[in-house]
């Protein structure tokens, strides 16, 4: 095995927890590796499990039920902006508009001017809709007690969100693809 320098011990490399091989390759430490391994796998594997749960009893992707939850929980008359959804959401724009349009299409959702803005697009969770995110809610949240909150204790819980956020903070302003 060819020889490696630790950057954290002299290689002058700038970064931290990098690993230098002779041949000028570079790697992460293993605790960074599988910090970043862990959250991007741990991340897409709930996701595409949540995601086929839906899909399967409910017919819903996992951002259709995101946008759901924001109409039917947290938009004030059960109706929000396009722009506030992007925000909101982790979708580029053109996937916020597909999403609601497949919602639309589905009498999910209803979209319509926005009468304090008339370049503003306004989303209204429909009646329909929100029976069908009321049917999905308590199997959502039965997929995220077992595969998410029951493996941690409150502690690494309060530690996971903690660390999530000052993740997505330190990029909320920058502009998504």
């Amino acid at each position: 095995m060819t020889e490696a320098t630790n950057s954290t011990t002299g290689s002058g490399s700038e970064r931290d927890g990098v690993i230098e091989r002779h041949d000028g390759t570079k790697y992460l430490e293993p605790e960074r590796a599988n910090a970043f391994l862990g959250l991007v796998r741990a991340g897409d594997s709930l996701a595409r499990r949540f995601d086929r749960t839906l899909q399967d009893e409910h017919g819903l992707s996992l951002h259709q039920f995101e946008v759901l939850l924001f109409l039917a929980v947290f938009a004030e008359d059960h109706t929000m902006q396009m722009t506030e959804l992007r925000h909101r959401t982790p979708l580029s724009q053109s996937r916020v508009s597909r999403v609601v349009a497949g919602l639309e299409a589905d009498g999910l959702v209803a979209r319509g001017s926005d009468p304090n803005d008339s370049r503003a697009v306004n989303v209204t969770i429909t009646a329909q809709g929100t029976d069908v995110f009321k049917a999905a809610q308590d199997r959502h949240l039965d997929d995220l007690e077992q595969h998410l909150f029951s493996l941690l204790t409150d502690r690494e819980i309060r530690q996971l969100a903690t660390i999530t956020h000052k993740i997505l903070s330190a990029y909320q302003h920058q502009p998504r693809a």
